[in-house]
């Protein structure tokens, strides 16, 4: 019953162990709390430490730009560009990632290393750092020829008397004037001045090749696109001097665009020669056509083929015309000829609408049909033989005859002129008959005339455009915003540094006291307790002054408060029994097992109790030789009939009601020596006569001594020693509560120090702001003299 009224007022069920409910805050506060000057000392270097590294990093601004560039896709547009579309004569399309790339590219951040020469740093000397120097330095490295593959050197410039200076290399120096070129192992270089003050007595100069000079500026820069829906480029650089950061970026961005355009000139220029070329060619080729249609107009005697192919179609039919004509007119002849030879026609007029447009002939008609006419009238009044009519008959033959004689010869001259029509004729049929293979050859001819003048005059109007395009040539991007540095630093960021510096300073013990805990090993407060055994706690005792004996009558110390709530417990465990036997006993050797036992025997007796302590640790026994007390006889010489009852308990010399029970002399075997039937009757003995026996006995987790005593005892106090007892020893006490081995088991916490981190001082807190005052005065010296161990 008491058992479990002790365990219900410690907060454990019996024979159930304790669970471990998460990190106690309160116990955290006061654990931190406790070592205050540690977490102020390590803010205090941290934060110090922290402004130590703003003082002298150095720091490193964002230079940002922005550009725009033409993209058909996203509508990125570019004012003007509108004459060059136009003349369709190059293609400007182009892609924001693929501009990306190109501003990320070697090659042109080589371009501005190259150009602005970024492989020469110039530095001065701090008294911690050194510093680097960009636009403000009174010379200058003007690089006329650079070696491709240099190492990293360093040079140092003095300022030497007027006009010279002295340039060291390692173990290597020169002098030499301002202005002059020098052959050095990197290439050659003018040193120049600039004008400005020398303001430090010495410079230094860093060299790097170009090649590692472009993976750190191409390292530092960043391309990106806002988004997917713009056709904008953000570029920004990382650099310690904004100035050179604001440089570098500009030439970057008009290096860009200077490529862009110069790659448009590289085109038409390629066109441009191309057509200057061809059009060589093709005027050759055409010049060559037209000396062909020459000699071939001159060898054929034509000067125009369509309008003489004409006059030789239309003279074809003049010329069949006419033949047409004399062979009518031939017929009319030979008909007349025929009319006029027939005697039965001869009283009859010539029809003269068949007469020969001759003017002889017609003559001659028109005299035959007269006369004819008027021998038909002078017939009408007289005869044939009248000699008017005879001689009218005579003048018609002859007129006759003359006729005849007329159309022979118009017939012979009319056959002479068809003859020489017809041969007309057919040397103009002959003629058409020719035009159309010189037609044809004259086609082919003037066809490739047509081609070769077609083209020429192609690449002449290609080439006024080409020539026009170029000098319109724009850049396929605009820039929006020149480069500019942030007015802050992005790197080290102050506020956060001192913010980190004062955080690492609390972080830094925290951590510390934290895995001090964690990884220890030994008892170090309550918790660890609960945690690993279900032993009950019964007290908890401060740490004492290095007495023995720190309890009394007028004693009213922390400590010895601690002992009569001790004393109280106790009562509680032991209230069904008269006589009372309690045990003490630990893991090991140095836990204060005799402390505890003689200020508990004593703070027993104080209170009226009768009560006998026993030093039963056999092995190394102790509380004899602190009280001062012989020990040449003892529970040793007792056990083996030496000693009698009398003898063996003498007054402890503390306190009238406290008696002791020396060890004697160490035995061989202690064991054994408990194991004797005078034990059982010392026990007897004791139990008739004291009111409280406490048996010092030796730790159970050494020897079985304690575990021999336990048939005699009625309670156990199992010592635990706070920052001394191992953690895995509380398994022994787990052990024996669970099986029973030991009567009545208690864990008693010793030496627990105000100042540790087990988190709340001396047991529950008895003693303080109770009243409570030490009957023993401390001076100042007392009060911070280091405290001895207490066993």
């Amino acid at each position: 019953m008491a058992d479990q009224i002790f365990s219900r007022l410690n907060g454990i069920s019996v024979g159930e162990p304790a669970k471990d409910n998460g990190p106690n805050p309160r116990y955290i506060l006061d654990a931190f709390l406790g070592h205050w000057y540690l977490f102020l000392l390590f803010v205090i270097l941290c934060t110090a430490g922290a402004w130590g590294y703003l003082r002298y990093t150095t720091s490193s601004y964002k230079v940002n730009a922005k550009i725009l560039v033409k993209d058909d896709d996203k509508g990125g547009d570019i004012p003007g560009q509108e004459i060059l579309q136009q003349l369709a004569v190059f293609s400007n399309k182009s892609s924001v990632d693929n501009e990306v790339e190109i501003l990320k590219s070697r090659t042109l951040m080589q371009k501005v290393v190259t150009t602005l020469q970024l492989n020469t740093s110039y530095f001065v000397e701090g008294r911690i750092k050194e510093s680097e120097q960009y636009g403000n330095l009174p010379f200058i490295f003007q690089w006329i020829e650079l070696n491709d593959s240099i190492q990293k050197t360093t040079y140092t410039i003095t300022p030497v008397g007027q006009g010279q200076f002295e340039l060291t290399r390692g173990n290597d120096s020169r002098k030499a004037s301002w202005q002059d070129t020098l052959h050095l192992p990197e290439g050659v270089v003018r040193i120049n001045k600039t004008g400005l003050p020398f303001l430090n007595e010495r410079y230094r100069v860093k060299v790097a090749s170009i090649d590692e000079t472009v993976g750190n500026y191409q390292q530092q820069l960043d391309v990106r696109i806002p988004n997917k829906q713009v056709s904008t480029i953000d570029l920004s650089l990382n650099t310690r001097i904004p100035q050179k950061g604001e440089r570098v970026l500009n030439t970057l961005l008009n290096t860009y665009m200077k490529a862009s355009v110069e790659d448009k000139n590289r085109i038409a220029d390629s066109t441009i020669a191309f057509i200057d070329n061809r059009l060589m060619i093709v005027t050759q080729e055409l010049s060559g056509v037209e000396k062909n249609i020459q000699q071939f107009k001159q060898a054929n005697e034509i000067a125009d083929i369509a309008a003489q192919s004409k006059l030789l179609v239309e003279g074809s039919g003049d010329a069949r015309k006419q033949l047409l004509e004399q062979q009518v007119q031939l017929n009319v002849v030979s008909s007349l000829q025929s009319y006029i030879r027939d005697e039965a026609n001869n009283k009859r007029v010539v029809p003269s609408s068949l007469i020969v447009q001759d003017p002889t002939f017609v003559g001659l008609v028109q005299r035959y049909n007269t006369l004819q006419l008027e021998r038909e009238r002078a017939m009408m009044s007289s005869t044939a033989s009248n000699p008017v009519v005879v001689n009218m008959d005579q003048q018609l033959a002859g007129i006759r005859a003359d006729m005849i004689s007329n159309l022979s010869s118009l017939k012979q001259g009319i056959e002479v002129s068809l003859l020489e029509q017809e041969r007309n004729a057919a040397s103009i049929h002959q003629k058409i008959r020719e035009v159309p293979g010189k037609e044809r050859v004259f086609l082919d001819i003037s066809r490739q005339q047509s081609i070769k003048q077609e083209l020429y005059l192609f690449l002449l109007k290609k080439r006024e455009e080409s020539a026009i395009s170029k000098t319109s040539n724009m850049a396929i991007a605009r820039i929006i915003d020149d480069a500019k540095s942030d007015a802050l630093p992005f790197k080290p960021k102050r506020i956060l540094i001192l913010l980190l510096g004062a955080i690492m300073g609390i972080a830094l013990p925290a951590a510390y006291l934290y895995c001090r805990e964690l990884f220890s090993r030994r008892v170090m407060k309550k918790q660890d307790v609960t945690n690993h055994t279900p032993v009950p706690i019964l007290a908890e005792i401060g740490h004492g002054n290095g007495n023995p004996v720190i309890t009394g009558m007028d004693v009213r110390t922390p400590v010895a408060e601690q002992f009569r709530a001790l004393r109280t417990n106790l009562q509680f465990v032991l209230s069904d029994i008269t006589n009372k036997c309690v045990m003490l006993t630990s893991s090991m050797g140095g836990e204060g097992k005799t402390f505890v036992s003689t200020n508990l025997a004593t703070i027993l007796a104080i209170s009226g109790k009768k009560v006998i302590l026993m030093e039963m640790d056999l092995r190394k026994p102790k509380i004899a030789e602190r009280l001062g007390i012989s020990n040449r006889e003892g529970f040793s010489t007792f056990a083996i009939g030496k000693t009698s009852f009398e003898s063996l308990v003498q007054p402890s010399g503390i306190h009238e009601n406290l008696y002791l029970v020396t060890s004697g002399p160490i035995p061989p075997n202690p064991t054994e020596l408990l194991l004797q039937p005078r034990t059982e009757e010392l026990f007897k003995f004791l139990n008739e006569h004291f009111d409280y026996i406490i048996i010092d006995s030796a730790p159970i987790g050494l020897v079985t001594d304690a575990q021999v005593l336990a048939r005699f005892a009625d309670a156990t106090l199992y010592l635990v020693r706070h920052g001394v007892t191992f953690k895995q020893q509380l398994q022994i006490s787990r052990d024996m509560y669970l099986e029973h081995k030991l009567p009545r088991i208690n864990i008693v916490i010793n030496d627990v120090k105000t100042k540790s981190s087990y988190g709340y001082g001396y047991g529950s807190g008895y003693g303080y702001g109770y009243g409570y005052q030490s009957t023993t005065k401390k001076g100042f010296l007392g009060r911070w003299k280091k405290k001895a161990a207490v066993e």
